[in-house]
């Protein structure tokens, strides 16, 4: 908008007074002063810029299309792979990255990497960054890098029975593309003291049914409320509706549900691997529901209970904890439910138990030749 004209007589002009003269110099002279004592600021510290990046190039099957940084510690690659089809992932098919604190300071440490899985019903890499979950801030000060790499709409972490018009080979595409596509973009311990893998609800079996599958690339597997028992049948139910709900197959990720022809439940079931994560750290995490009708976590619950008395039964120790109704409330206001109150505490209280069995900066390789990195010298 502009001004409206004034309708007062100008009148002859009339010098300036000392006194508004002085007044007008005292204030240029403040503004300057501000001026120079901000300049004088010490300047934040630079972002990381493209030419900072890690060089993440496409490996092992794995085809970089584009990265970009979500955060000062936070890369995003987004990639393809034959293994997956682009309409098995929630929005482009992507890749996070968290690096440590001190990843460019110290440009010749190598760093153990956790392996971060999402949920289903919506989930994908984003979610332990902006999704609700706090990785950044669990992780800041550790020396560790965070991967977290896509898990489908629905995937499972399983190469599917009956993938359809799509293409779901998820166990294959982490276990043969993903690991070894970041130990050789990154400055990692490449080696099975180096690797810890941990997950939330369908990402919480994912981390077991990984580890239970490779328990040569692991040393640590963590599940927070993960369906760690195929055998119940709400978890069935679970996995075959959601399939049907996001337009896959209701068989698809494991084949039929019903005895006799369930077949493939019952072989990716880790209750009944239980005995393949021996010589592995084992944490398990799990509320009791925010109320009685939360049927989810309950089960959830139910199902890690289970799981512990079969690892127990095994012979594999474990820590489990089951932190009830509410949780800790400090700091996430964990309410013993299926969220990301009680899936960040879960984080928060396994990541240094994880770095007590990983190998990270400073720590001498164990003996035997278990500690050789396949990119390099540590």
């Amino acid at each position: 908008m502009h001004a409206a004209p004034s309708t007062r007589s100008a009148g002859p002009a009339r010098p300036a007074s000392p006194r508004r003269g002085r007044r007008r110099l005292t204030t240029v002279l403040a503004a300057l002063a501000a001026g120079l004592t901000a300049a004088a600021l010490p300047v934040a510290a630079p972002q990381p810029v493209a030419a900072d990046a890690p060089d993440l190039v496409s490996r092992d099957g794995i085809t970089v299309t584009a990265t970009r940084w979500i955060s000062p510690r936070t890369l995003e690659a987004d990639v393809t792979t034959a293994l997956i089809s682009a309409n098995a992932v929630n929005g482009p098919h992507r890749i996070r990255i968290t690096l440590p604190t001190d990843y460019f300071q110290n440009p010749t440490a190598r760093y153990p990497v956790v392996y971060l899985l999402h949920g289903g019903a919506g989930g994908s890499s984003a979610q332990w960054t902006t999704g609700g979950g706090d990785a950044e801030g669990i992780t800041a000060g550790k020396p560790v890098i965070t991967v977290m790499a896509d898990g489908g709409k629905v995937g499972w972490f399983t190469n599917w029975v009956n993938p359809g018009s799509s293409t779901q080979r998820w166990a294959d595409f982490y276990l043969t593309q993903v690991v070894p596509w970041v130990d050789g973009n990154l400055r990692t311990v490449a080696a099975r003291e180096g690797r810890a893998i941990a997950g939330l609800s369908m990402g919480g079996y994912g981390a077991v049914r990984l580890a239970q599958d490779r328990p040569d690339l692991f040393a640590s597997v963590a599940s927070f409320s993960g369906a760690v028992d195929l055998g119940d049948a709400g978890t069935r139910t679970v996995v075959t509706q959601q399939a049907v709900q996001n337009g896959f197959p209701a068989d698809g990720p494991f084949g039929n549900p019903f005895w006799p022809g369930d077949t493939v439940w019952n072989q990716q079931d880790p209750m009944r691997r239980a005995t393949r994560l021996q010589g592995l750290q084992v944490l398990l995490y799990a509320g009791a529901g925010i109320h009685d009708a939360d049927v989810l976590e309950r089960t959830m619950g139910q199902s890690a209970d289970r799981f512990s008395r079969t690892l127990r039964a095994s012979g594999v120790p474990h820590l489990w904890w089951m932190y009830g109704r509410p949780g800790p409330s400090a700091p996430y206001g964990c309410d013993g439910g299926h969220n990301f109150g009680c899936w960040n505490f879960a984080f928060r209280d396994a990541l240094p138990r994880m770095l007590s069995v990983l190998r990270t900066p400073g720590t001498p390789a164990p003996t035997g030749g278990t500690g050789a990195v396949a990119n390099g010298p540590a």
